[in-house]
């Protein structure tokens, strides 16, 4: 499932689908929440790229429905030989409407029996008219499908680790309604419990550098009296590439929560820079040159309380996050803006960023 309808009821008719069938479910961050991460039928966590705990489901699958995902040719590359599944790939999506050689916007054309032009969820709406209901109970645990864990596994670092970051966050934010705008590259697909369309938006596109705080003072603005506590998780990078965005909030009395994972680099880019100097047999211990920003360390929460928001940080401990993250959720829901800085271990993403990486095509 991948870009499709906001409307809860299409929301509704996708989970039908999915119990009907009792197919399994996968979705990533690049979209918004389009179905719920806790039901049984959701396959693995959700990354901004397809988990590998996926790859043996998809290579055995008879069939595969794709609802608008972004970029299934790549997916099914990595899935299969070649890129050819044995499966029969039903392709649902109006991406023919872009394809041209200019931009390649499109990416791959991905192998398709049964392309259709059409919305995603006409298309559901259609199947549902034609598939009758399932006379059983509710679908069973999908043999070998990853659930949520309740605790972030353990540290190896003194430092925040982005797992620590994402449990404390959950947590905090279970019982406020929260609707996520912007989560950082690394953040544990085991933590995202999306349950209705407004949990979580989605990623910028095209890999919009510095999008974050725009992104997340522009839809914080329009939750405004939804009921629902807006959130920005940003990198360090990403905020500090934008951040004058939150002067815009404050002027326009948005309430929002952006909490900063701090790792004192544009650390993507590091990884980018150490894959390089592997091809190129460089030294890797020169991927920090340019992209550290630790010599003076910059004060984020500052920068924050100078354009009027309230600014906490930085945090350097699990005990202070908590503790924080109370206060500044009581804050914004008074009606305020404001910004939290978290240390975080340097490597944090490196594992999950690293394989990422790797799955890029060269």
């Amino acid at each position: 499932m991948g870009r499709v309808s906001t409307d809860p009821a299409d929301w509704d008719r996708r989970v039908a689908l999915a119990e009907r069938l009792d197919a399994r479910v996968f979705t990533d961050m690049k979209n918004g929440a389009c179905f719920p991460t806790t039901h049984p039928l959701h396959g693995c966590p959700p990354g901004l790229f397809l988990s590998a705990d996926a790859w043996p489901a998809i290579g055995e699958a008879d069939v595969i429905l794709s609802l608008d995902w972004i970029d299934l040719a790549g997916t099914l590359r990595q899935t299969s030989d070649g890129g050819l599944p044995k499966a029969t790939v039903i392709h649902c999506s109006v991406d023919q409407y872009c394809h041209n050689g200019w931009s390649m916007d499109h990416q791959g054309l991905p192998p398709t029996d049964i392309p259709i032009l059409a919305a995603p969820d006409r298309v559901v709406a259609k199947l549902l008219d034609a598939i009758p209901p399932r006379q059983a109970d509710p679908p069973p645990r999908v043999p070998g499908v990853v659930t949520r864990k309740d605790e972030a596994p353990a540290a190896e670092t003194d430092a925040i680790t982005i797992a620590a970051l994402a449990k404390r966050c959950t947590d905090a934010l279970r019982d406020h309604k929260p609707s996520y705008i912007r989560l950082p590259i690394g953040w544990p697909g085991e933590f995202c419990r999306f349950a209705h369309p407004l949990d979580y938006i989605g990623y910028d596109g095209g890999g919009g550098i510095g999008s974050g705080p725009g992104m997340a003072v522009g839809a914080g603005l329009a939750l405004r009296g939804k009921g629902r506590l807006p959130v920005a998780i940003l990198g360090d990078g990403d905020y500090l590439m934008g951040v004058t965005a939150i002067w815009t909030g404050v002027h326009y009395r948005v309430p929002l929560l952006i909490v900063v994972a701090n790792n004192q680099s544009f650390f993507n880019d590091e990884l980018h820079q150490e894959r390089v100097a592997r091809l190129r047999a460089r030294p890797v211990e020169n991927r920090w040159i340019g992209v550290r920003m630790s010599d003076p360390p910059i004060d984020m929460a500052a920068l924050a309380r100078g354009q009027g928001a309230i600014g906490f940080g930085p945090i350097t401990d699990e005990a202070g996050l908590a503790s924080t993250l109370k206060e500044a959720i009581e804050n914004v829901r008074q009606g305020a803006l404001c910004l939290i800085d978290v240390l975080v271990a340097p490597e944090y993403a490196r594992a999950t960023s690293s394989a990422l990486l790797r799955n890029i095509p060269s």
